[in-house]
């Protein structure tokens, strides 16, 4: 086995942990008696893409195509090759995982409220089809790439389309309830910090990992530039979040200087192998304070985003990817260049954004026959005692439930 394909492998193998730190994120960030539910959405959500993006997703993105919109061919693994030039093994691991990283966003936006059944439709979709056209765009050679749209490490395609449908996904379930039953005017607080910290840190370290794997055949400096550059950015993305946090609460947070370098890492992915080290450091910078500034935003609009999706993934995919019409040394304006690049990222992004749109197709149709989200004497009593069997752990002052909500629990998939 050639060198780059090694290296391509053992990145893709470490970048499976990805799903342990979203897991560790989903069961921190929602209340104490959703915790089983949160992890189990997300390993749900991984195995369905596994499935989906083997089945047709892998087809779809890269399959042979005349139109430069959507692959022809290769579904099911059929007339996969492994050849000097092509390996679609290899290409097969490292972009379903990069799938379940979509996956994973999108679980965010529905924790605490919806159904599995209705998830588990919502990602067949999602990997089946909508994804894997975006990929085809982007990275399969598809209309974007050809039209000099640029995103290295995945800015746009896996975090602003997975933002999106993680935000549409949280306004159409509005916000959680209460144990009265009573819609929360707020966000709730997560109740463990340390669980959504260190999944935070986990994820960062991941997705330098996922982008040093990126760099099969990249020149030999390229090699050492990305993983700098984004050790950089997540360094930068850490520290402005850390400081802006402290000079307006006077208090530190594990989440903000954790959540910030993942915004920092995120932003710099789609320019990260053509940019300076400086650059790197001001993309990280921008990002840590953006996530602050979204998080605050999010808050007063009420939109119930556990998992900080918007805040961590969308905006700060958003801001990377115009930034490279800017930073960007073969490319940027900063560097002499014309906005000829800054039009094209901002024609892809919003190209991506509005393609990510039409999981509202799936969503909006379980809404309205009422299958999307759980019933509101469910959510009060918690996710996990209508669907997981019971809570994770049980406090021993923790009040228990009167027999008549819990005898109201139908364990069907539609209720």
């Amino acid at each position: 086995m050639a060198l780059d394909e090694t290296w391509v492998l053992s990145c893709a193998f470490f970048s499976i942990l990805g799903l342990l730190g979203y897991s560790m994120i989903a069961a921190g960030a929602v209340r104490y008696k959703s915790v089983q539910s949160a992890i189990i959405t997300i390993l749900l959500g991984g195995i369905l893409t596994i499935l989906a993006f083997y089945i047709t997703g892998y087809a779809f993105a890269f399959g042979q195509d005349s139109n430069k919109f959507i692959g022809k061919s290769l579904f099911a693994a059929a007339s996969f090759e492994s050849t000097p030039s092509k390996n679609d093994y290899d290409n097969f691991v490292f972009h379903t995982i990069a799938a379940i990283f979509v996956t994973s966003i999108f679980a965010l936006g529905t924790l605490e409220r919806s159904r599995f059944f209705s998830f588990s439709f919502g990602v067949i979709i999602l990997q089946g089809l909508l994804y894997p056209i975006v990929v085809h765009w982007t990275f399969g050679q598809g209309w974007l790439s050809t039209f000099g749209f640029q995103d290295f490490g995945g800015s746009s395609v896996i975090h602003v389309f997975g933002g999106v449908t993680a935000l549409l996904a949280s306004l159409l379930l509005h916000e959680r309830r209460d144990q009265n039953g009573k819609i929360h005017p707020g966000i709730f607080p997560h109740h463990a910090p340390f669980f959504v910290g260190i999944g935070t840190i986990l994820l960062v370290v991941v997705q330098i990992i996922f982008l040093s794997g990126l760099n099969r055949g990249s020149a030999t400096y390229v090699k050492g530039l990305v993983p700098v550059n984004a050790l950089l950015a997540a360094s930068f993305g850490g520290l402005s979040s850390y400081v802006s946090y402290y000079l307006k609460k006077e208090k530190t947070s594990l989440i903000t200087i954790a959540r910030g370098s993942l915004a920092g890492v995120v932003a710099v992915s789609a320019s990260v192998d053509d940019i300076q080290l400086w650059a790197a450091a001001f993309i990280g910078t921008l990002a840590g304070i953006s996530y602050l500034v979204i998080q605050l935003i999010v808050k007063r609009s009420h939109v119930d985003d556990p998992g900080q999706a918007v805040g961590a993934h969308l905006v700060p995919g958003i801001l990377g990817t115009l930034l490279y019409g800017i930073l960007s040394r073969s490319h940027g304006l900063f560097y002499g260049n014309n906005l000829k690049s800054f039009g094209i990222q901002i024609v892809g992004v919003l190209s991506i954004a509005g393609w990510a749109l039409l999981i509202l197709a799936v969503l909006v149709p379980l809404k309205g026959f009422g299958i999307f989200k759980i019933k509101p004497e469910q959510e009060s009593l918690g996710i996990d005692q209508s669907y997981a069997g019971g809570e994770a752990y049980v406090f021993s002052d923790q009040t228990v439930e009167t027999k008549s909500l819990l005898n109201s629990q139908k364990k069907s998939i539609f209720h």
